[in-house]
């Protein structure tokens, strides 16, 4: 055997150790989110099963194929980039951030810090505004668009005219990419929540805005508070704030028309109350969110 073979002999091995399959990759993937610190805290969400989620990103495969692929061998590259998605979501980011995307209401929005990540609750907001009578061609105010996940899809499955508002104008950014990048037809302004805009001409104002009381962040999820921004989170007054300041402008918007928000969990006899006070709005409905707690409200100009 010539000294060539004899090298090449050697190091065949060496080159096939290196060699990473998908069973491979998820069962080390697994293992690195077992052992997150979070996996004892009660206010994290991170599971193992979302190796699965997070190679089915890299391979760019939906997850369900992920295990069909299992002795495929994936080149070092992508490999190493998994590891780091595992690794930094056993650390505490979200994986919507990570992969760059959530689904919300059958589309994709893409998403990354500077925006709330859509969730599953706000689709009932949805379903409440296509459950009214609007006109055709209705005028709809989205207060907070954030990430641009009610703006567009309001425009994408209505006739209304559209325009959404936010106070950051990086969340404007990206709420913008989401609509151009959907075929989304909606006007973006910056502002703080309606100021300087004329709301008696609106069918519809809809909003998902800052609820959260500052005094619960120490119960919420790590991924939540060490990632998602604080300005579209967080309230003061208890989280009532700017509920209070959204129901207050309503005074201008004409008769008739109406006022659809998201609030939190524990906020639907706080609003029952509020509005017993009010004579230019009465509550609609209050439509439970998947835990059975009120989480949209549906009011109506009066």
């Amino acid at each position: 055997m010539s000294q060539d073979s004899r090298h090449e002999t050697n190091a065949a091995p060496t080159q096939a150790s290196d060699v990473r399959t998908v069973d491979d990759l998820l069962t080390e993937g697994r293992l690195v989110l077992r052992a997150s610190r979070f996996r004892h805290d009660d206010r994290f969400d991170v599971e193992p099963r979302e190796a699965a989620y997070l190679l089915a990103h890299v391979l760019a495969v939906r997850e369900v194929q992920v295990r069909a692929f299992g002795e495929r061998e994936v080149d070092g590259e992508r490999a190493a980039h998994y590891l780091d998605l595992v690794r930094r979501r056993a650390s505490g980011e979200p994986a919507a951030y990570l992969v760059g995307h959530r689904e919300f209401y059958g589309r994709e929005f893409r998403v990354d810090p500077r925006v709330l990540i859509p969730r599953p609750e706000t689709e009932h907001l949805i379903e409440a505004v296509l459950a009214l009578d609007l006109p055709v061609g209705s005028a709809i105010l989205d207060v907070g668009t954030g990430s641009g996940c009610i703006a567009a899809t309001l425009a994408l499955e209505t006739s209304a005219r559209i325009v959404a508002t936010d106070l950051s104008l990086d969340a404007l950014e990206v709420a913008r990419c989401n609509a151009r990048r959907l075929g989304a037809k909606v006007h973006f302004l910056r502002t703080d929540l309606l100021s300087g805009l004329c709301l008696d001409t609106l069918d519809l104002v809809v909003s998902n805005p800052p609820y959260v009381s500052p005094e619960a962040l120490p119960t919420l999820s790590p991924e939540v508070t060490e990632h998602e921004p604080h300005l579209a989170l967080f309230a003061p007054k208890d989280g009532t704030q700017v509920v209070e300041r959204l129901l207050g402008v309503a005074r201008t918007m004409r008769t008739g028309s109406w006022m659809v928000l998201e609030i939190g969990h524990d906020q639907g006899s706080w609003l029952e109350r509020r509005i017993e006070g009010l004579e230019h709005l009465t509550l609609a409905r209050l439509i439970l969110d998947y835990g059975g707690r009120p989480r949209t409200a549906v009011l109506q100009v009066t």
